[in-house]
C-alpha cells in the first residue's frame, strides 16, 4: 500500500506498470482526460492510495483467454489505484481501516478507483469513478460495492475500461459498460470483453478471425447483446457509410437522437452510439455508451407549425468513450455532434452519428416509432382545438417507464385523490409508454400505451386528464361535434385502428 498526494505527475506514475512507463502514460488520451476529470475542474482529487496487488476478475478471464498463452510472461495480478477528495497521512488511513466504520465522514471523500493491467500501453482496466454531481441526469449508472482493505464502500457510477486492442474493440467495451448496468437491473449476463467478442461471432463477414479483434460491425454488436439475454433496436440513416468528410445526409439528426435518448433513458440501460470521429486526416467508426444527459428546464414556446418535444431541451450527453474516459461530454452544434474527438482535432471536424443501438428487455415490444406516429396525430387534434385559445405551444414528452415509477408520478401529481386511487390500484403492464402533453410547464394529459403488447393490437392503455372541467367539457364537445368531419388519416395516419384510438380517447376524456 502506498499513499501519495494527487498531482498530474503522481497520476502518471500511479498508472505505470513494468511494460508501460509514465512517459507512455502521459501520451495517452486517457491521461489527458483524467487530468480534467480528477483535477480541480472535476472531482477535485487530493490523495492517491495504491493497492499493489489486486486480482481483477475481468482481467483474469481475458488473461486465461489470451495472455497466458503468450510467450512473454505477463503477470496475472493487477494493481488498483484509489482516489480521494480529502487529504490524510498513512497513519490516519490505517486508523480508519482498523476502525472499520464505513459511515465515517472520512469515506465521504472516496472518488473511486482505476485497475491498472500488467500489459503494454492499454493499461486502464476495470474503472469505477464517481459521476459528476449537479443537474445532470445519470440514468445509466448503478451502485457499486467496493471492498477496500476490509471496508465496504458504495458509490454510484458505471464501470469503464480502455479498449484492449487484441481482445476487444470500442464496440466490445461499450457493450461491456452497458451490461454492467443491465446485468444489475435485468438479471442478464455480465461477461468479460473476450467473452463478448466471442459472442459477437466466430469470424468477420469476410472470413477473418475475431482474435485479435479489429472491430465489430452492427450485426455483430447486436448479436453480442442478444447472446447476453437482451434484444436490440437499431436506428440508422437511410444512406450508406462514407469515409468522406462530413455530409449532412449521411447522419442521424440531432433532434431525433435527443428524442431517442429521452424516450429510453427511464429504463436505465446505456444506449450505444456508433459514430464517425475525426482522426487525423480522415474519419473512423467508433462506439460509445451513453449513460446520462443534461436538460434545460421547460420554458414558454410560442405556437409553431412543427410539433414541440421536451427532448429538444437536452443540452449535453455523457458517454463512456473507451479511448478517452468515463462520462465524456457530447454537445450539439447545429445538426452536428461535438465530442472530445472534435475538440482535439486541429480543424474541429464534427462527429457524425451513424447508428443508435438500443438494448432492451425482450418483453418491450412496442417501439418509440410506433408511439411517435400516434402522438403526432393526437397533437394535431389538440392543436386544432386549442388554436387561438392559448398563447403557448403544446410540448410532448414521450418516454417509456416502469409502471411502478409512473404510479409514483401519479401519486405526487395534482390529480384528485379519487382519480389517484383509481390509477394506483389498477393493474398495469410492467412497461408503459407515456406521452405527456404540456402547456408551458403544466401537464394537461398523459396518454398511456402498453409497451408489452403486439404492434397490431390496441396498445392505448389509458388517458390521465389534468385539464379542469371548464376546459375538458368544451374539448369533448369539440371532438363529438367534429367527429363526422374529421379525416382521421390527417391526424392518426393510416393506422388500422385510427377510429378506435379516437373513440377511446374521447371515451376517457368523458370519464367513461
Amino acid at each position: 500500500m502506498k499513499i501519495i498526494p494527487y498531482s498530474e505527475d503522481s497520476l502518471a506514475e500511479s498508472l505505470q506498470n513494468p511494460f508501460t512507463t509514465p512517459d507512455i502514460i502521459r501520451d495517452k488520451n486517457h491521461y489527458l482526460y483524467l487530468q480534467g476529470y480528477l483535477g480541480d475542474e472535476g472531482l477535485k482529487s487530493a490523495t492517491i492510495v495504491i493497492e499493489d496487488e489486486y486480482v481483477s476478475k475481468d482481467f483474469l478471464e481475458d488473461y486465461a483467454s489470451y495472455y497466458a498463452l503468450c510467450f512473454e510472461k505477463y503477470p496475472k495480478i493487477c494493481k488498483r489505484v484509489h482516489f480521494f477528495a480529502n487529504t490524510f497521512t498513512e497513519e490516519e488511513f490505517v486508523q480508519e481501516i482498523i476502525n472499520g466504520d464505513n459511515e465515517s465522514p472520512f469515506w465521504d471523500g472516496y472518488l473511486g478507483f482505476i485497475v491498472v493491467k500488467p500489459i503494454p500501453v492499454t493499461v486502464i482496466g476495470y474503472t469505477v469513478l464517481k459521476a459528476y454531481s449537479g443537474t445532470r441526469n445519470f440514468w445509466g449508472v448503478r451502485k457499486y460495492k467496493i471492498h477496500m482493505f476490509g471496508n465496504c464502500l458504495e458509490i454510484e457510477s458505471l464501470a469503464f475500461q480502455e479498449q484492449d486492442a487484441v481482445l476487444a474493440a470500442c464496440a466490445t467495451t461499450a457493450i461491456w459498460s452497458m451490461l454492467n448496468k443491465a446485468a444489475a437491473d435485468f438479471h442478464t449476463t455480465l461477461k468479460s470483453p473476450s467473452e463478448i467478442t466471442k459472442d459477437a461471432d466466430n469470424k468477420h463477414l469476410d472470413g477473418s478471425r475475431l482474435f485479435p479483434n479489429s472491430g465489430l460491425n452492427i450485426i455483430q454488436i447486436c448479436q453480442a447483446i442478444i447472446n447476453s439475454g437482451m434484444v436490440t433496436e437499431v436506428k440508422s440513416p437511410n444512406f450508406p457509410f462514407t469515409n468522406a468528410l462530413y455530409q449532412a445526409d449521411t447522419c442521424i439528426p440531432n433532434r431525433y437522437l435527443k428524442k431517442i435518448i429521452n424516450a429510453y433513458a427511464p429504463i436505465g440501460i446505456p444506449i450505444i452510439l456508433v459514430i464517425d470521429v475525426p482522426n487525423g486526416d480522415r474519419y473512423g467508426l467508433h462506439a460509445v455508451a451513453v449513460s446520462g444527459h443534461k436538460m434545460k428546464p421547460l420554458t414558454h414556446i410560442d405556437p409553431q407549425a412543427q410539433i414541440s418535444y421536451l427532448s429538444d431541451n437536452i443540452e449535453k450527453l455523457y458517454a463512456h468513450d473507451d479511448q478517452w474516459g468515463p462520462f465524456a461530454r457530447i454537445t450539439f452544434k447545429n445538426d452536428q455532434l461535438v465530442t472530445t474527438w472534435t475538440e482535439v482535432h486541429p480543424q474541429k471536424w464534427p462527429t457524425i452519428l451513424k447508428h443508435i443501438i438500443i438494448p432492451l428487455y425482450p418483453k418491450i415490444r412496442i417501439s418509440h416509432a410506433d408511439i411517435s406516429n400516434l402522438v403526432l396525430g393526437f397533437d394535431g387534434i389538440l392543436t386544432t382545438f386549442f388554436d387561438g385559445k392559448i398563447l403557448a405551444d403544446l410540448v410532448w414528452d414521450v418516454r417509456i417507464l416502469f409502471s411502478e415509477n409512473y404510479k409514483t408520478i401519479v401519486r405526487d401529481s395534482t390529480l384528485g385523490d379519487p382519480r389517484k386511487i383509481e390509477i394506483l390500484s389498477s393493474s398495469l403492464p410492467k412497461y408503459l409508454w407515456i406521452a405527456t402533453c404540456y402547456i408551458n410547464e403544466n401537464p394537461i394529459l398523459d396518454i398511456m400505451f402498453d409497451a408489452t403488447n403486439v404492434r397490431n393490437g390496441m396498445i392505448c392503455n389509458g388517458v390521465v386528464n389534468y385539464l379542469p372541467d371548464d376546459v375538458t367539457k368544451p374539448l369533448v364537445e369539440f371532438l363529438e361535434f367534429n367527429d363526422p368531419l374529421l379525416d382521421l388519416s390527417d391526424f392518426l395516419g393510416s393506422h388500422r385502428l385510427a377510429r378506435d384510438y379516437f373513440e377511446y380517447f374521447l371515451k376517457k376524456l368523458k370519464g367513461e
